[in-house]
């Protein structure tokens, strides 16, 4: 018999977790392929480009602290269709808004209030995938749920592109994406809604229970390790939301980009995100989030030493786009295993908000240094950042004992 935290309708399949969180994804990559493409053609900078596509960092980064609004308030479908109908608002106004200098400060605001949205739309698919799913399938949803994100970043992003390029008037572009996010929801018919902890117990109450929960999580060995590896500038794909911007250097047109970036590139992350699960499963969660980083690091240095041809562009960013499913398949693993059923968004959101919140740095210093040493300089950065950051993880695992890893496993 089941108890009241667990569902009674069974376990679904985790597919669903992907349609679900894709629409998460596509507020990320739509600013990052299409506006980081159409912004380069229009004559802004890479750092102009990086500062509209870091607003939506700037909103994963501080998502843990609103999270709770989202664990203990309106249920998850009901914050999920309103998230829709926000994050659809929010793309049709990033297409019909030219892309203009002037314009810089108006499309980051806009960016940065889309990514909001798309936040309570995490903070639902997160919550309905801890209550229908079971300890034993954890792995599999967590591979699943950010296929779906990492894809909608990828392949989403490159549609935005198509279509942006493509549609008579740009606001059918922002149109055609908003049906798609909005026929995602159908999933929620699928999955059992979870139960509303606390949800008629005053305010300070439901902030009290949210605080605990963040306490004890910190407080354990293994919380520790997943938020070492959440501050470190490693696993960021900081590089990969200036792809668009730097495909002109690789002679890559714009049709070349939105295929690679979007079809290919979202193929190439759903296979790295069963590949890390995988890896994830047969090694301890902390070494293989480590290992598909520096993964990811041996793949910065292939980049900046391919032919400038677009072939070359093709292969060296598909190779990356798999390194970053990987990472994001073995990172959520180690906090999946980390989180009870109470308060989920807000202890998953720690860990998923501080790593996009170093992100931010990442992909600013990628920006400043692509300015003064340009594209190879760029990712050199990129790479000698993620190798100090395992050296320093090296360092001080080795240091803590076998059960502080233990928990973590």
């Amino acid at each position: 018999m089941a108890t009241a935290n667990e569902p009674t309708l069974g376990t679904p399949h985790p597919w669903l977790f992907a349609v679900l969180y894709f629409p998460y994804g596509l507020t990320i990559g739509f600013p990052a392929i299409a506006l980081g493409f159409l912004g380069r053609r229009a004559g802004l900078s890479t750092s102009a480009i990086a500062g509209v596509v870091g607003m939506s960092f700037l909103a994963s980064g501080w998502k843990f602290l609103w999270a709770p609004v989202g664990d203990y308030t309106l249920t998850r479908k009901r914050w999920y269709l309103l998230a829709v109908a926000l994050i659809s608002a929010g793309l049709i106004a990033l297409t019909v808004i030219p892309l203009s200098p002037r314009n810089l400060p108006l499309l980051s605001a806009l960016v940065l209030v889309t990514s909001v949205s798309g936040t309570f739309l995490a903070f639902a698919t997160e919550g309905l995938m801890v209550h229908n799913s079971s300890p034993a399938t954890r792995g599999r949803a967590g591979g699943w749920f950010q296929s779906g994100n990492q894809f909608g970043q990828t392949a989403g992003g490159g549609v935005g592109l198509w279509l942006m390029s493509h549609v008579p008037r740009p606001w059918m572009a922002g149109a055609a994406l908003s049906l798609i996010i909005a026929c995602c929801a159908i999933a929620l018919a699928r999955l059992e809604e979870p139960p509303r902890h606390l949800h008629d117990a005053p305010l300070w109450s439901r902030a009290g229970d949210a605080w605990r929960n963040l306490g004890g999580v910190l407080r354990s060995r293994g919380g520790r390790i997943g938020l070492l590896l959440a501050v470190l500038p490693i696993g960021t794909g900081a590089a990969a939301y200036l792809f668009g911007s730097l495909a002109p250097e690789w002679n890559a047109a714009a049709d070349t980009v939105s295929l690679v970036l979007g079809a290919g590139g979202g193929i190439a992350i759903v296979a790295g995100c069963f590949a890390g699960g995988r890896l994830a499963d047969r090694v301890s969660k902390p070494d293989a989030y480590a290992l598909s980083c520096g993964l990811g690091l041996l793949t910065c240095v292939a980049i900046a030493l391919s032919p400038r041809t677009a072939l070359a562009f093709a292969a060296t960013t598909l190779l990356y786009t798999f390194t970053l499913g990987m990472v994001a398949a073995s990172f959520t693993a180690l906090v999946l295993a980390l989180v009870g059923r109470s308060a989920p968004a807000t202890k998953i959101n720690l860990f998923f908000a501080i790593n996009s919140l170093f992100s931010i740095g990442v992909l600013r210093a990628n920006g400043w240094a692509h300015d003064h040493w340009g594209t190879n300089g760029m990712l050199y950065t990129e790479a000698l950042l993620g190798v100090g950051a395992l050296i320093i993880f090296a360092l001080v695992a080795g240091r803590m004992r076998g059960a502080a890893l233990a928990e973590a496993t």
